[in-house]
């Protein structure tokens, strides 16, 4: 509806104009569904099965196994969308306003359910109708420009949205889902009422800083001095299974940025910064990191300093440095890994010059412009790791860093030549 065609608006003249609008629709998806999903499959493979069919001292004879089990009563993936907003234009385009409400219901959520070790080792797991999932938010962008001075103009553009992710409702016989294991820990459990990939394990409240801290704490696998105390959830006096708790979530519930834009006469600057709150990282990378017993030539210099020693006590960046591997060690997924994934950063710095046409008509140039420019020039962020914005290889591994490869910082320097 533009509202500003309407006869009611002609005494408004500062709103230039103004469109309310909303949407609803439906929308089908099967494209993270491998093709064979329906059937279940058999191979041949004498490493995989095989049988003794002419007797012991014959060998064996290749046999057949299940390669892949089939669901044929999966179906697409249906995302509900709906969204409510508004756009408008102030003051002859000098300030500019998008808003929209929205929410994304996915039903019949599709997921590669882990098979039981029953099955064997062979078989392909199908994709299962396990869920429903909501994503709901506020989107909204503001433009602002004008003149500073008749040579010097600016553009200034905020683009903002807040979001939250949710697991609503399991198919029948599901109550949680569980991601996939990086080096034995399992850090993603999936709940309703939790967004999805939540982070899950122990919540480590310090380190045994005394040998009669270790015998008055409760009953815990592999404690001892130095190591990983874990808060006794469920109060029943021992460490188990039972006192994991939820440690965070990897969906950021806000991101934003900022463009900014300035010409004055024939030059121009334009800047880029970007922000992301409301998440935390698993930084699965210390485990390769931060622990002898994992990975013995992982320790140089001033990272071995900071393990546990008596005189620093809780303050201690990680657990002592020894040579166990166990649950109140490496071993265990618990809030040690988890870290505020909070991060600024400026992504771009572009300076141009448009040469005058006085000096480029002249060698038959219609246009000329030089542009110098830098890329992630810096990242403000209290994460360890070596980048904030990661991503993940899986909706169940998202927010979970292996050591991914930081974001490089690029400079740029190009001529642009118009005849």
């Amino acid at each position: 509806w533009r509202v500003t065609s309407e006869e009611f608006m002609k005494d408004l003249p500062a709103i230039s104009d103004l469109k309310i609008r909303g949407g609803w629709g439906l929308m089908g998806n099967s494209n993270n569904v491998d093709p064979a999903n329906q059937f279940s499959l058999y191979a041949a493979n004498r490493g995989n099965s095989f049988y003794p069919i002419d007797g012991q001292s014959s060998g064996a004879n290749e046999g057949y196994y299940r390669s892949r089990i089939g669901n044929p009563a999966a179906k697409w993936e249906t995302s509900e969308t709906m969204n409510i907003g508004f756009d408008a234009t102030l003051y002859n385009g000098k300030w500019e306003v998008v808003l929209d409400v929205w929410r994304k219901d996915t039903r019949d959520l599709l997921f590669n359910v882990p098979l039981p070790a029953v099955v064997g080792p062979s078989a392909s797991a199908p994709s299962v109708n396990v869920a429903k999932m909501r994503n709901q938010g506020i989107d909204f962008q503001i433009i602002n420009r004008g003149n500073i001075t008749s040579d010097l103009k600016y553009e200034l553009t905020f683009n903002n949205s807040f979001l939250k992710n949710e697991i609503v409702a399991f198919a029948p016989g599901i109550t949680n889902l569980t991601g996939g294991a990086f080096r034995g820990i399992t850090p993603v459990r999936m709940e309703v009422g939790r967004s999805l990939s939540s982070f899950y394990g122990y919540q480590v409240i310090g380190y045994f800083n005394s040998a009669a801290e270790v015998a008055a704490a409760p009953a815990q696998d592999g404690k001892g001095l130095g190591r990983f105390r874990y808060a006794d959830i469920n109060g029943d006096g021992k460490i188990t299974t039972d006192d994991r708790t939820f440690l965070g979530s990897p969906v950021p519930t806000y991101t934003g940025g900022i463009n900014v834009g300035l010409t004055y006469k024939d030059f121009e600057f334009a800047t880029y910064l970007y922000a992301s709150a409301g998440n935390k990282i698993w930084n699965q990378s210390k485990w390769f990191t931060d622990f002898f017993g994992t990975f013995e030539g992982s320790g140089k210099g001033e990272r071995a300093k900071q393990s546990w020693t008596p005189e620093l006590g809780n303050s201690a960046a990680a657990p002592i440095w020894e040579s166990a591997s166990n649950m109140s060690t490496s071993a265990g997924a618990n809030s040690w890994y988890v870290e505020n994934g909070d991060y600024l950063r400026i992504q771009n710095v572009s300076l141009g010059y448009n040469i005058p046409k006085a000096y480029t008509s002249k060698l038959g140039i219609k246009r000329a412009k030089f542009t110098l420019s830098a890329n992630n020039i810096f990242t403000i962020t209290k994460y360890k790791g070596l980048d904030p914005g990661v991503g993940g290889a899986a909706d169940t591994g998202f927010g979970i860093d292996v050591g991914n490869y930081p974001v490089t910082r690029s400079f740029n320097a190009s001529i642009n030549l118009t005849f």
